[in-house]
């Protein structure tokens, strides 16, 4: 099928928003990302050609059903050789795990599994009303992979340990209940067809490009968009606190006008984000006031009502003796949550990012993260990942960057 784009105006809102269940401070640790984008109007159009295929939840489900079945012997060990820890622990260190005195603190002891499924879909309902209401949003069904080769997909950070799950579906008919040949096995002919339908396939990470892709399918106007429920596999990632390889997300994109590419634009789509996390807290906690543990150090979490916006080199500027986690740790415990602008490219001082971004959706000048305090870790944790979408300019200039120029004639990037 044929499709209009244009690599030169759109803009990336990448946005991962973990955690609107963790967001009700020590009530539910389990994390949403989100992931929206910023997506700007032109008029330089250029053809397509597309295959037909069409806050992650729970980073810490595995660790915390296993918590919820051992509760009280958690709670009174704090020896990482106790069988009490043995099953958390095998998830991820034990160095790692949220201190042993917050583990009482966790909502999920206070909501039976059945109560905590009920309370998680209500989180998202509410979210989800508020994307379409507070950003004129429309939900759009999402995809769960990608044909290979068309750069569509989501690569992360662009390396090859973040590379997707990859898969090759044969395309040809054969009838139920019987094995087909191997290849080797084909007649010449059979060979050339079956080689001629297979396609190389790889599962979605996120929807980042996809979306920008949907803007122009469905000729959706300035000040719309749409948002999907999605879920990725990332066997990159190491399962930790805040890091699982199923990402259970919200991914959204919006159309602006291509003068409206600025800063004061991020702040105002980040503002309205922030408005909807701490309205889902305000909400849950309404719902479910038992899942605070009164009388424990947590149960006084609440995110602040406004966020302080602060860019990449102030935050270095300002904890110039701490590396990237250390002065983002520092910046929530001051100021409770940030949104950190400019993402992607090294300190002025030639030092590393603050973060490594994908060269081909984010303007590395005009993205950013929200980051809050972990209640229950007391470390900083990252709700959403946003951005305004590359030009023709900053896509050429960050995949040479990172090394990756031959990757400008990918149809995706063209």
């Amino acid at each position: 099928m044929t499709l209009h784009h244009t690599r030169s105006t759109y803009s990336t809102m990448k946005h991962s928003t973990a955690a609107l269940l963790f967001a009700c401070a020590p009530c539910f640790v389990s994390s949403f990302t989100n992931t929206g984008i910023i997506h700007v109007s032109s008029t330089r159009r250029q053809p397509l050609s597309m295959p037909p295929l069409k806050d992650s939840l729970a980073p810490l489900l595995l660790h915390l059903q296993e918590m919820h079945d051992h509760k009280d012997a958690s709670v009174k060990h704090d020896d990482p050789t106790t069988s009490a820890t043995e099953e958390a622990s095998s998830y991820m260190p034990y160095d790692l795990l949220p201190p042993s005195d917050n583990w009482v603190a966790n909502s999920t002891r206070r909501l039976s599994r059945i109560e905590l499924q009920k309370a998680i879909t209500k989180v998202k309902r509410f979210v989800e009303s508020r994307l379409e209401t507070d950003l004129n949003l429309f939900e759009h069904t999402a995809p769960i992979a990608f044909k290979s080769g068309t750069g569509v997909n989501d690569e992360l950070d662009g390396s090859e340990s973040k590379s997707p799950v990859r898969f090759k579906v044969p395309n040809q008919f054969v009838p139920r209940g019987i094995t087909p040949k191997p290849l080797s096995e084909l007649s010449p002919e059979e060979q050339e067809e079956a080689k001629r339908y297979a396609m190389d396939c790889e599962v979605m990470q996120s929807l980042a490009k996809w979306k920008r892709i949907m803007l122009d399918r469905l000729k959706v106007d300035v000040g719309e968009g749409i948002y999907c429920s999605s879920t990725s596999i990332r066997k990159g990632y190491k399962g930790d606190v805040t890091h699982s390889v199923i990402a259970d997300q919200w991914d959204y994109e919006i159309r602006i006008k291509e003068e409206d590419r600025n800063v004061e634009t991020l702040k105002s789509y980040v503002n309205k984000i922030w408005k909807i996390m701490t309205d889902a807290e305000a909400y849950i906690l309404q719902e479910y006031p038992s899942i605070i543990l009164e009388g424990h150090p947590t149960a006084a979490f609440r995110l602040p009502k406004d966020i302080t916006f602060i860019t990449a080199e102030e935050l270095h500027a300002k904890y110039p003796s701490l590396d990237v986690h250390g002065r983002e740790d520092a910046a929530v415990r001051e100021y409770g949550a940030v949104f950190i602008i400019g993402m992607g490219w090294p300190m002025n001082d030639g030092s590393d990012p603050e973060e490594v971004r994908s060269p081909a959706y984010d303007d590395w000048k005009l993205n950013g993260d929200i980051i809050v305090m972990h209640p229950l870790t007391g470390y900083r944790h990252e709700l959403s990942s946003m951005g305004i979408r590359v030009d023709s300019d900053s896509i050429v200039a960050q995949l040479k960057h990172r090394g990756m120029g031959d990757q400008v004639d990918l149809p995706y990037n063209r």
